[in-house]
């Protein structure tokens, strides 16, 4: 991809993220909130806040950087269990 194809593009791509990451990260607060202890509510907050700021750190602008971040997350809200795991 040469540099005006990463920089001409639909921009609805990068709310197609943003709206893996709201997925995302709603599930995790929703485990946060049902957690039996701190030490998983404490576990399930960070990761929240990790992918939140992950996809915040996308560039806007780039057409690959938007594109690569969107399968990373589909993959991981294709692997998300209905009921948060048990921290061992």
């Amino acid at each position: 991809m040469n540099q005006n194809e990463d920089q001409n593009f639909d921009p609805m791509i990068y709310d197609v993220m943003r709206e893996l990451t709201t997925q995302i990260v709603g599930t995790y607060s929703a485990w946060e909130s049902e957690a039996a202890t701190e030490r998983e509510a404490k576990r399930w907050r960070a990761e929240w806040l990790r992918v939140r700021s992950e996809a915040r750190e996308v560039n806007p602008r780039s057409r690959a950087a938007i594109e690569s971040k969107t399968a990373e997350l589909q993959e991981v809200l294709r692997g998300l269990p209905a009921h948060a795991p048990t921290l061992a």
